[in-house]
């Protein structure tokens, strides 16, 4: 897989080092050591390939043999040790930041508990009351109409009864308009 970027040069080049390496070639380990432990930034990049292939250096941008070096890597089945420092360190970061969380959360978890059974306890004092109030006031007009039906000196009625009548003068007045 030659990219238009990479020259036959560059090919060669890359190739005579891997070639080198695995024969163990104590120069060509080296370099391949140091380009796993390297970043992939350009400047690095271009300081490696003018060391260990300066056949190379002239006609391939840095950033193209790094996505080169990348996609070599993938396929072998490696990660380089930068890639592998870089994603250990996010790692970490991101696992204490998990730790963090769920340390608020177990805080803030009997908070919350607290919270829902007062909005409980809350509803049902507020049902108690609305009960109660419907009582009292169901209670105070039983009294006024107790007290007007004794000031006026008419039977007291109750409730039932004051019900009943309604529905009885209702019943006359239609017979009423029918005559």
């Amino acid at each position: 897989m030659v990219t238009p970027m990479v020259t036959p040069k560059v090919m060669e080049a890359w190739l005579r080092l891997i070639s080198e390496a695995m024969r163990g070639t104590a120069d060509a380990q080296e370099a391949v050591k140091l380009l796993s432990g390297a970043s992939a930034s350009p400047e690095e990049m271009t300081r490696w390939m003018t060391r260990f292939m300066p056949a190379g250096v002239g006609g391939t941008k840095p950033e193209v043999f790094s996505e080169w070096n990348e996609t070599w890597w993938r396929t072998m089945g490696f990660v380089p040790r930068s890639r592998y420092l870089e994603l250990l360190e996010k790692y970490e970061m991101l696992r204490s930041r998990l730790e963090k969380s769920e340390e608020t959360i177990r805080k803030l978890e009997p908070m919350l508990n607290t919270t829902k059974e007062q909005g409980e306890e809350a509803k049902k004092v507020l049902n108690l009351w609305e009960t109660m109030l419907k009582d009292t006031l169901n209670t105070q007009a039983e009294w006024m109409r107790t007290w007007q039906d004794v000031s006026l000196g008419t039977k007291a009625t109750t409730t039932e009864e004051t019900k009943d009548k309604a529905v009885d003068d209702n019943e006359v007045k239609d017979e009423d308009s029918s005559s």
